[in-house]
Order: structure tokens, then sequence, then C-alpha cells
């Protein structure tokens, strides 16, 4: 027992009573006050309520919480003890384990749950209190809580969901699409159910504790019914699988039920046909994870998968088993480290792993190959990043990986095995068989590897007794390499079946499938006891092939070693004179069921003759059908060793076997006889059943032609489908692409506004965490940085009524990254596979945009006002050489508005006899892009005609570009003029 299981059953013993963990995130106060309003509060539980880090820190819960129950409400926290009929709150910022009867700090994160609060407290109190773990799921928009509830429930404690009750149903509805719920009920049934389940407690607290003292038989009559019922109702027999493992499953079910006894439950199950189906799933332990044992997986990669890929060539391909795959994350692992090692290569050879189990659900969800955020925890980022794709906020394993592996559903106790097999890794099933099963399985992987093939077990796994057939390769690793010269029988079929149990059980009520006190017994414990009962002299144990299992005293008179090759047949040892009586005696054993005995044998030793007593016991052990044959010397006084007594005894013996042998001799003729007429009748029904079999051939014929004709067309359709498939996965690939790579932010919601996912600019525009954001309530991400009324707005009103909206603009103030001016673009999608909407959200950030247009408004109204101001008359013409802009000078000086100069030539109200010469003069310099210089009449507001000196030159804007010409236009005065004249 490690120090871990030490500590387990300290806890356990110190904590009798239950302990009830509930979890909840988004509107999960609500729920909880529900709860505790219709909880009583002599329960004698214990519980827990832990948050996920979505909801904010509530102070006052504490306080709130204690005006709604007589329960002691307290604050968790290290070292504090943990006592019946109080409730504690957990907090946010420190994770918390139950160690001794105590809340301890835990020193490192359980298996990487460091923002899955929920996960890690119910992961823990399954490890410690097992049965006696409660699981309750309420409010949640996250998927916290659920690889914790499948802890619960394969410690052997109930788990419970929140019905439609729950204001947020994402994390509740997970659990139950997963199997990870019991039940689903609302708060106020929840409080019944607990107050129900409390007042039963003591009853099946005694039935589980008393559990190894046979409380309930294993061949209780109504045990063996359920196991029946399932038989026949799933073909799958359980009666070699532990059964206190079966009887644990069975009682956690009769708890749910709050029924008594196994009587009772028997009852149920014939009226409720569904509760067969979960029972059924509830004895298929389907738990698993990526890349499960470190170490061992360190070793297949580091060593044995590249001796294998060694070996093999292109035509050869490497080919792996994984029974009991349970959900594929083994199978997946494997694919994955053999894709790490063969790298570029990997097109080279071909890899076949067939995965298989019982589950339908577990094989079906292995498939499709899609994984939640906590079910990938234990994958690296790189791994992530290379074999995973990801959709909806769930990991799904890339198609080159998923095409490597087969899943199928296959009894591997039943069905026939898969062969040439390379590897067979079958981590942690032999825990739950018993010993019989175990050492047909073992026997089954022998015959199904390759002459160099190798095992695979979980760390608390071994060949057991089957250590001839495989040996250790790895002290570290349960690694195992198949005995070359060791032949195994592969056996596909259960010695029995549970309903030709309950037919052929004796009176006594003793049944030979199940775990027997005195007929299946250990082999040395059954041989033993034989001996000192009724025999003292030499004997060997043997199967039906007569190969010797062991040796009793001193055999070295009646057997000796066979010249040649070593074997430990009975036959190749057996002295002259012996070995004939031998098979006859174990053929009648066999025959009649009873023990054989055969006296007076000669044989020769040490140059003297001696007699030489056999006698053939059949023996049943381990489930496996053997024999104990006896040896003893018969003594004889010296005087009959005289000749005349030597010789009528010799005669005397010569006549009884002489009577043996006639009477073996009639024995088999009249059963010769009957064997002849047998083969008579069966033959004339062998010549009957091949005419039939004639005209069923040509039947078959016929069919064949349908069938290959069908083939073809399935064959077609199938390349259809794969390229329709392949296309998908390229428009997957590509969305996806586009999604992460454009520069705007892009999120998706689900229906209930939680994000699904975001792209990279998202994240690192807001200063956002992905894993603290998918999945949450859009308005709680990032303590509360979209809580945006316009932005609510736009969700809860606009999108539900129109399905789209674009161009909506929003300015808002974030706290640590400052005002951001944005642009939505928004879109209302329905996904026609589960009819649900989801929202896509296009973010385009517009702040830089708006400061650049905000300096450059700012830069114009300069410019225009220096220019208003100027004495000077401006003009700004474009390449098509009209004006678009003039100054307010320009305008005052010749009395007119702006538009009525925009867009018209600045040569306007020139003075008729100028206006050729100045339009001559600024088309010739305005294509040659030249500076030019004017003096022409203007027409003044007045009326009159002024002098006026106007220059113009070529205008170009920042990139090099002509753009126009820029102009001004001075009034001159009768100095001006008369120095221009000089």
């Amino acid at each position: 027992m490690t120090s871990n299981d030490i500590n387990a059953n300290n806890a356990r013993k110190k904590t009798t009573f239950p302990v009830v963990g509930i979890g909840a995130a988004a509107g999960g106060e609500e729920a909880i006050t529900e709860l505790l309003q219709h909880l009583p509060h002599n329960t004698g539980m214990s519980f827990f309520y832990v948050q996920h880090p979505e909801v904010s820190p509530n102070g006052h819960l504490i306080q709130k919480l204690s005006g709604l129950t007589e329960l002691k409400v307290v604050k968790g926290d290290d070292n504090v003890s943990i006592e019946p009929d109080h409730l504690y709150i957990l907090p946010h910022d420190k994770e918390l384990k139950l160690e001794d009867g105590l809340l301890k700090a835990a020193k490192t994160p359980t298996r990487g749950y460091s923002v899955m609060p929920i996960n890690s407290f119910f992961t823990g109190l399954a490890d410690t209190y097992q049965e006696k773990a409660i699981g309750i799921l309420l409010s949640g928009g996250t998927v916290d809580g659920v690889v914790g509830m499948k802890a619960i429930k394969l410690a052997g404690g109930i788990t419970f969901a929140q019905d439609e009750s729950a204001q947020f149903q994402t994390m509740t509805k997970t659990a139950i699409a997963e199997g990870a719920a019991d039940r689903v009920l609302s708060p106020k049934d929840l409080a019944k159910e607990l107050s129900e389940f409390a007042r039963k407690n003591s009853y099946f607290s005694q039935v589980i504790t008393q559990m190894n003292d046979e409380q309930i038989s294993d061949v209780d009559e109504n045990l063996i019914g359920i196991l029946s019922l399932i038989n026949r109702s799933t073909g799958v027999d359980f009666s070699q699988y532990k059964m206190n493992t079966i009887k644990r499953r069975i009682i956690r079910r009769m708890m749910l039920y709050k029924v008594n006894t196994l009587a009772e439950y028997l009852a149920y199950l014939k009226e409720h046909l569904n509760e067969v189906a979960f029972l059924y799933q509830d004895l298929l332990i389907n738990v698993t994870y990526f890349f499960r044992d470190e170490e061992t997986m360190e070793y297949l990669k580091d060593v044995l998968l590249p001796k294998i890929i060694r070996t093999k060539s292109s035509t050869d391909p490497i080919r792996i088993w994984v029974p009991a795959c349970s959900t594929g994350q083994e199978a997946y692992s494997l694919a994955i480290l053999i894709m790490e090692i063969l790298g570029e290569n990997a097109a080279n050879i071909p890899v076949q792993i067939f995965a298989t189990d019982l589950s339908e659900f577990a094989i079906t969800k292995a498939r499709l190959g899609v994984y939640t955020r906590d079910e990938v925890l234990d994958v690296s980022p790189e791994r992530l990043e290379r074999f995973f794709n990801k959709l909806d906020g769930q990991y799904r394993v890339i198609k080159s990986i998923r095409d490597l592996c087969v899943f199928a559903n296959h009894n591997v106790a039943k069905d026939p095995p898969f062969s040439r097999l390379d590897l067979i890794s079958c981590c942690n099933l032999m825990i739950y068989l018993d010993t019989q099963l175990q050492k047909r399985l073992i026997a089954t992987f022998h015959y199904s590897l390759r002459n160099v093939g190798y095992l695979v077990l979980g760390k608390s796994e071994t060949v057991g007794t089957s250590d001839y057939l495989f040996t250790q390769v790895d002290k570290k690793t349960k690694v195992f390499v198949k005995k070359k010269d060791v032949k195994a029988k592969a056996l596909f079929e259960m010695n029995y079946k549970t309903h030709e149990l309950i037919k052929n059980v004796p009176a006594g009520g003793r049944m030979p499938g199940f775990k027997m006190k005195n007929e299946d017994q250990d082999v040395d414990k059954a041989v033993d006891t034989l001996l000192l009962k009724k025999f003292t002299p030499a004997s060997v144990v043997v199967n039906l092939d007569l190969d010797i299992l062991q040796f009793r005293g001193s055999t070295g008179l009646y057997l000796e070693p066979s010249p040649g090759k070593a074997s430990l047949n009975l036959m190749k040892m057996a002295k002259p004179g012996l070995g004939f009586e031998l098979r006859n005696i174990v053929h009648k054993a066999k025959k009649s069921g009873e023990a054989v005995q055969k006296t007076s044998l000669e044989i020769t030793s040490d140059e003297k003759p001696r007699w030489v007593s056999i006698e053939a016991i059949p023996l049943r052990a381990d489930g496996e059908e053997l024999f104990l044959v006896v040896f003893e010397e018969v003594k004889t006084d010296a005087n009959e060793y005289e000749v005349g007594a030597l010789k009528d005894q010799r005669v005397s013996q010569l006549n009884i076997e002489l009577a043996t042998l006639r009477e073996d001799m009639r024995s088999i003729v009249e059963a010769q006889e009957v064997a002849n007429e047998e083969l008579q009748s069966a033959n004339e029904e062998i010549v009957s059943s091949n005419e039939e079999l004639q005209s069923i051939n040509e039947e078959l014929e016929t069919s064949k032609e349908e069938i290959e004709s069908s083939n073809e067309e399935l064959i077609t359709i199938n390349q259809e489908l794969q390229l329709r498939n392949d296309q998908l996965a390229e428009s997957q690939q590509y969305a996806f692409a586009v999604f992460t790579t454009i520069r705007e932010s892009l999120i998706i919601l689900d229906k209930d506004l939680r994000v699904k996912s975001a792209n990279k600019s998202f994240y690192k525009i807001f200063g956002l965490v992905e894993e603290e954001t998918e999945g949450r309530l859009i308005f709680d991400i990032g303590n509360q940085l979209w809580n945006i009324p316009k932005f609510k707005e736009l969700l809860e009103e606009i999108l539900p009524k129109n399905g789209q909206y674009f161009g909506y603009e929003i300015k808002h103030y974030f706290p640590g990254i400052g005002e951001k001016n944005l642009l939505l673009n928004a879109r209302r999608v329905n996904q026609k596979s589960n009819n649900q909407d989801i929202f896509l959200i296009a973010i385009e950030d517009l702040t830089e945009y708006k400061q650049a247009q905000a300096i450059i408004a700012e830069k114009e109204a300069w410019f225009r006002n220096m220019a208003n101001n100027l004495p000077v008359m401006i003009w700004v013409t474009g390449i098509d050489k009209l004006c678009n802009f003039v100054n307010k000078t320009f305008l005052d000086f010749r009395g007119v508005g702006l538009e009525e100069v925009v867009g018209k030539s600045w040569t306007l109200d020139a003075h008729p006899d100028d206006e050729q010469r100045i339009l001559k003069v600024y088309e010739e310099n305005f294509n040659d892009k030249k500076e030019f210089e004017l003096i022409y009449r203007l027409k003044h507001h007045d009326g009159s005609y002024k002098q006026i000196l106007s220059k113009g030159k070529p205008n170009y804007s920042s990139s090099g570009a002509f753009t126009g010409f820029i102009g001004s236009c001075v009034e001159l005065d009768e100095n001006v003029k008369k120095a221009i004249s000089d």
C-alpha cells in the first residue's frame, strides 16, 4: 500500500460522514441560495462551496449565506478542521485539498488545474473520500468541474447537476453530455435528495465498510440475477470481473434510488430497463488521459518504438493494439509519439493502431477525436499546436493522426483478437479483472503478438503467474516481451455465461463461474489440502495436454527426463511401462469425473523389478481442469521373490491385465459402433446439407454479383465523401488561418453570449489571456472590461432583431488600456448541426485613425485661419486646373461667396483684354509644372479693375505626386507700379 493510500484510509477513518463538493460559476450564488433554503441543517454532511474565477469574489458571501441556513458557514483555509453540518467557502486565491480531516494548502496544482479550481478540488475529494464523496455542479458559463465530476463517479461517489433552472448552463450541460452527472435536479430537489441520502447514509456506509467481509456473497442469487440481466441486455459477462468492484458499482446505483437490498434493486432493474444501460456504463470504467504515464511514454518514445520502427520496411506496417481504449487518448498519444519519431519518413512506413472498447459511447467520442480544454491539459503547448485544431473552443486531433487509428467495439475477453502485432498497450484493465480472466487475456495477448512483440501494462499490473509467457524488459516500466519458445492457447469465449450459470447452480448454491472458497482455490492450496487429507506419496499436477504444472514429493522412481529437447510432458517423462497406463487413467478420470486407479504395474529401477500403483484424480483450480497423478510403490515380502511365487504372481497379474484389456476393448468396440452409427447419420445429413449448400451457393453467386455492384457504388460514394471531407477540412483550416491572421479583432460568442473563441489580435489589443476568457460571459471577462451599455445594446437588442449590423461605433475608456474608438460589424449565424445561434463580431480599432483625423482637422483649421488672416489673396487649384480653395481676402476683394469661386478658374473676372494672355501663361506653366508671374487687371467688388500681381507655383504631396498649383495675388499701389515700370 502506498503512502497516498494510507493517508486516504486515515482520512476516511477520521471522517465517517459524507463530504459534499459544490461547484459553481456565474449564477451560482442564486442556485446555492435556493439549495440552502431547502436543505436541513442536521444532515450530518460537510459542504464545500468552490467558485470558478469567472465570478468576481464576493467578500460578503459568508455573511449572506449565514443568514439563509442554520449550517455554520465559515471560510475555508489552511489547517481548518472538517466538521459535519458546516459549509466551507473556499477562497479564490488559494488551492486547498482535504487531508486527514483537515483543509490543507496544495503545494502544486492538481494536473494543471491552476485556473480550474472546481476540477482540482473535486479530484482531490474523489481520491481521498471515494464513495463518501458527493459532487454537485450548479450554474456556470465555463467547463470547469466536468473532469472532477468524472473522478468522483469513478471513485464510487455520487454526482448531481442543476437542471435547466440554471441561469448559465454551459457547465451543467457539458457534465450531462459527458455522462458525468448521475442525476439532473433543481436546487430544491437537490436539497431533498441530499436529505434523503443523509437518512440512509448509515446503512450504506455499513454495507461498504463490510464489503471485504462478504456481507454480499459472490454467489448471492440476486447478484447473479443482476449480472445475468446485464449479460442478456448487452452481451457482456461481468462474472469474471473483480466482484468487490462490481458490488461497489451496484451499491452506488442503489444509493441513488434509495434501494435497501439487492432483491429490490433487481426488481427495479426489471421494471426500468434503461437503468440496466446506466449500470452497464457505470461498470465500464472509462477514464484515461493523454500521455497518462509520463515515464512509460518516455521509454516508448526513446527506446521501444524506435526499436520497432528500425525493423520495418515500406511494406511491413507497424501494428499496435490498444484494448480498453476508453475515449481514445491513449491511442492518439501513441500515434503522436510515432509521428514525432518518424518525422519526414512518416509517409514511408505504414502505421495501423487498433483501438477497441466495450463502450459504444467511448468509441464514438474517440472516433470524433474532439476534446475539451480540460482533457488536453496534459498535452504540451508544442504538441497542441502541431497535432490539434482548435474548433469552437475545443480541440480536435488532426486528420493525419486520426487516420492512423481504427476504433471499434470489441470484447477483449470474448471476441477474436488482432494478430501479428508489434505492441499491445493494455494499461489499467487487468486491475478490474479476476485472476482467471487475467490469465486468459495474457495468453490471448501472447498469441496476438509477433515473435518479438511487446506488452505494456499499467503501473499496478503484472503478468502474474503467466510469467512463463513474457519477460519484463524494463524494471522501471511495466513493459514485457513475448517468449518465442512457449505456446499459448488463445481462448476467445468466456468459459461460462451468466444465464447458463443460473440454470446450473447446484443445490448448495455454489457457482463455478464466480470466485469460490472450496473449488476455485489457488493451485498450491488446493493440492496441499488434498495431499494432507488423503495422500503422502509422490505426485504431479497435469493439465489436459498432460503437461506437468507442479511436482510433489520425490518422483525420480517414476519419472525421468527424456533424451532430446527438454520437455515437462508426462508421457515423455514417464518410465517404460507407465506411459500407456498413465494416459489411460487420465482419460478415464476426465470421462467419468471420478478418481481412477491402476495397481501392480511393473517397472525396472536399478535393474530390479518394482511394483507401482498410479491414480488420477480430477482437480479444478483457477478455473482450469487439472489432474493430480499420484505414484505409490507397492511393497512385497522377501519370499515372494522366489521363482515359483514370482511366476504365479506374474500369471495372476497378466490375467488381471488381460481381463482389463478385454473390458477396455469391449468398451472401445461399443463406442466405435455408436460412433459409426452417428457418422453414418451425420454423413446422410451432410449429403442433404451439401445439396442445400449447392442451392445456397448459386443464390450466393447471384447475391455476390449484386454485392459487387453495390460495393462499386459504395466505393464511388465513399470517394466522393472522402473528397468532401478533405474539402471541409481544408475549408476549416483556411477559415481558422484567416481567423487567426487578420489584423482586426474577431470574437465568437455562443447563444448565451459566452466566449467560444477569439483571435490573437483580440487578446493582444485588450490584454486578455485565452485560458481566462473562453467559456466566460463576454461582459465578465477581464474584470468586466466589456461591460459597456452600448455594447450590451448591440448584443441583446439589435442583433437578436436584425441578425446583423455594420458600422456600429463605440467609444469607451478601457482601464489599463486607455480610450478606444471601435467600429463593430456583427452577425448572428445559425449552426444547422445543433440548431443554435452564435454571434460573430469583428472589431476594428479606429483609435489611431480618429487621432490622425483630429490632428489633420486641427492642422487644416490652423491653416485656414492663418490663410484667411493674411492680407494677400491666396488660391489653390487641383490637377483639373480649377480652384478648390481661396482665402477670405480673395473673396472680400471680389465681393463674392466661396461657392461662386470653388470649382472655377482663378482667372475669373479678369479684364477681358488680359484674359487670353493670363490663360496662355497659366496653361503653359501648368503643363510644364513651372512657376509663373503675371500682372493683370482684376475686377474689384466696387466694380472697378485693379492692377494685380499674381504668382503661381506647382504644388506636390508628401509622396511627391503633383496635385496642382498654389498662388497669391497682391494689388499694386502707385509706388509699386512705378517701380515695376522703371
